[in-house]
C-alpha cells in the first residue's frame, strides 16, 4: 500500500477466524466479485472449475455463482476456502475483507490512504466495539495543503470527542463554514439535538432500499425497537472514522453527520448490540445503492 498510510491502532490485530467464524462472509448472500487476473490464474487448475462457478454481476463485473442460500461454491464443510487450499489464491475482494481502504487525492496526487476493518465481520466487530478513542489518534492529520481536506481532518478530530446527540448540530456549524468558505472550526459548547425518529427511518429503509436478509426485514418491520437502548462510544467513533471524510468529495458534511447518527441509532436500537451492529453494516454499510438512498432521505431532514 502506498504511503502515507494511516489506520486505527487496532487494524493490525485483526486475523480471520476462518473455519471457526460464527458467521462466515462466504455465506453472507453478497455478490462476490472476482478480478480478471485471479480468474486467469485459476483456470490453470481444472479441478476448481472456475468457469462454471462465475457469472456476470449486477455492476457488469464478474462474480462467483453462489447457491440459493447465498453460499460461495468454494466454501467447504469445514468452513474453509477450497479455492485457497488448492491454489493459494483468492479474489482481491476476498483477500481484503473485512478491511476497507479509502484514498484521498489532492488534484492528481494521492495525499494519503486510510484503512479500517468493517463491523459486518464478527471478529472485526469484537475488536472495534472494544476499541477506545485513543485507537484513532494515529490517523491522518491536517497536512495535505488542501484547505477543505485539512478542515475536515481537524473537524473529525474534534468529532471523536462529541456525543451522537451533538454531531448533527456540529455538522450544521461545519456546513455553514464550508458554504461560506471560511473553514474555521466552531468554538464553544456544541448543543444536543433531538434524536432521529428511528421508526420513520426504518419505514423508509423497508420501503425504498434493497433488503438482503429476512432478519433485516424483520428488524425493520419491528421499527428497530429493542427492549432497551444501547450506548456505544466505540461504535460512534467507528462511524465517524468510516464516513466523516466522505464529505471531502461532496462538500456536504451535514448529510454525512446525519448518516453517522442514523446508522448509530439503527445499530443501538436492537436487543443485541453486536448482532444489530453487524446486521446494519451488512445491509447498509456495504451497499452503496442503499447508502445513497439513505443520504438523499437524510439530506431532506
Amino acid at each position: 500500500m502506498k504511503e502515507p498510510f494511516f489506520t486505527p491502532s487496532y487494524f493490525s490485530s485483526f486475523h480471520c477466524l476462518m473455519g471457526s467464524c460464527p458467521d462466515s462472509c462466504c455465506k453472507a448472500g453478497w455478490e462476490i466479485p472476482m478480478d480478471d487476473n485471479t480468474i486467469d490464474k485459476l483456470r490453470a487448475i481444472p479441478s476448481l472449475g472456475i468457469d462454471k462457478n462465475i457469472c456476470p454481476g449486477s455492476d457488469d463485473d464478474t462474480i462467483l455463482r453462489v447457491n440459493s442460500d447465498g453460499v460461495c461454491p468454494y466454501l467447504n464443510s469445514e468452513g474453509l476456502c477450497e479455492m485457497y487450499i488448492k491454489s493459494g489464491m483468492m479474489g482481491d475482494v476476498c483477500s481484503k475483507h473485512p478491511r476497507f481502504y479509502e484514498e484521498y487525492y489532492v488534484g492528481d496526487d494521492l495525499a494519503f490512504t486510510e484503512a479500517g476493518i468493517s463491523v459486518s465481520c464478527p471478529e472485526a466487530a469484537r475488536i472495534v466495539l472494544s476499541a477506545t478513542n485513543s485507537d484513532y489518534n494515529q490517523l491522518a492529520k491536517p497536512e495535505t495543503e488542501d484547505d477543505l481536506l485539512d478542515f475536515l481532518l481537524a473537524a473529525r478530530a474534534k468529532a471523536f470527542g462529541l456525543t451522537p446527540s451533538q454531531l448533527i448540530p456540529y455538522g450544521e456549524l461545519l456546513q455553514d463554514e464550508i458554504d461560506f468558505g471560511t473553514l474555521e472550526l466552531p468554538e464553544g459548547e456544541i448543543p444536543d439535538s433531538e434524536p432521529i425518529d428511528v421508526s420513520n427511518l426504518c419505514r423508509f429503509i423497508l420501503d425504498k432500499t434493497e433488503i438482503l436478509t429476512p432478519e433485516w426485514r424483520e428488524y425493520l418491520e419491528s421499527c428497530g425497537q429493542g427492549s432497551h437502548k444501547h450506548e456505544s462510544k466505540p461504535l460512534f467513533d467507528y462511524l465517524v472514522f468510516r464516513f466523516f471524510l466522505k464529505a471531502f468529495n461532496t462538500e456536504d458534511i451535514l448529510t454525512e453527520c446525519r448518516l453517522i447518527v442514523a446508522l448509530y441509532e439503527l445499530s443501538t436500537s436492537g436487543d443485541n448490540l453486536m448482532e444489530t451492529v453487524r446486521l446494519v453494516s451488512k445491509e447498509l454499510e456495504h451497499d452503496d445503492f442503499n447508502l445513497d438512498l439513505l443520504r438523499e432521505y437524510l439530506s431532506q431532514s
